[in-house]
């Protein structure tokens, strides 16, 4: 996803010297990779939050569709067993 300028901010980031000097080296476009490595960071954390937030409620389905079976199953087109 490409961003307007005006959505940017800049930052300071520390990388060891060998990585910024071989990104430099290879014509690597430094803060676009970063952006993305926590665009992807903030992905991972706020799914990884929301599985927490619901699990409870995720065991419970879980332990309805064990006790019951699957709603609808019997509709099922691609079946497992």
């Amino acid at each position: 996803m490409h961003r307007a300028t005006t959505d940017k901010r800049r930052t300071n980031i520390t990388l060891t010297t060998a990585n910024l000097a071989a990104a430099r080296e290879l014509g690597l476009n430094v803060s676009a990779i970063s952006d993305a490595a926590v665009a992807e960071a903030v992905r991972l954390a706020k799914n990884k939050a929301w599985v927490q937030e619901n699990a409870t409620v995720i065991a419970e389905r879980r332990a309805w569709i064990e006790a019951k079976g699957a709603p609808l199953a019997d509709l099922q087109v691609f079946k497992i067993d």
